[in-house]
């Protein structure tokens, strides 16, 4: 039994082949006459071009005194470093709260909550957060501060940044 099932095997493989697969080269021969490839020419390489720098009468872009002058303009808008710094411009004002308005003798006073649960009380001039952010109005519900911060150029510039009353803090 096995010998004839060794046998038959051959055979049948044999019998699946090679009969079915001229009509598919023919059809590929036949497909692929005609067909040629084109291939673009490669562009003319240009030649190159010295470039000639004629500007040595022009002034030097880094002369240190050229520099200084620059700087010395940009300080013009820069805060004052030499000021004491009051004790909430050690917080970022992310961790600062306003929770309450406080009326004095007609002056309007902002309660400021720190993350230690210390409480201050600011008016329109005193200084608040990393960036010399000074009180500039202070109504029922917000707080306004212009900071002074130095942009990517390196001068010196005003933004408005404000501060609201955290309703949630007032217990």
């Amino acid at each position: 039994m096995k010998r004839t099932l060794a046998l038959l095997c051959p055979l049948l493989l044999a019998a699946c082949g090679a009969s079915d697969t001229e009509d598919l080269r023919e059809w590929t021969i036949q497909k692929s006459q005609g067909l040629r490839g084109q291939i673009e020419p490669l562009p003319q390489a240009q030649v190159y071009q010295p470039f000639a720098y004629n500007a040595f009468d022009l002034p030097d872009p880094f002369n240190a005194a050229k520099l200084q002058m620059g700087k010395k303009q940009n300080m013009a808008n820069a805060p004052d470093f030499k000021r004491p710094r009051e004790a909430l411009e050690n917080y970022d004002l992310d961790k600062l709260k306003m929770v309450g308005l406080l009326k004095r003798n007609g002056v309007t006073y902002a309660l400021i909550r720190t993350p230690e649960s210390s409480v201050y009380r600011v008016q329109p001039g005193n200084f608040i957060g990393p960036n010399f952010g000074q009180v500039k109005r202070i109504t029922e519900t917000e707080l306004t501060l212009s900071e002074t911060v130095e942009d990517l150029n390196g001068e010196w510039v005003q933004r408005e940044t404000s501060m609201y009353l955290d309703e949630q803090g007032q217990k």
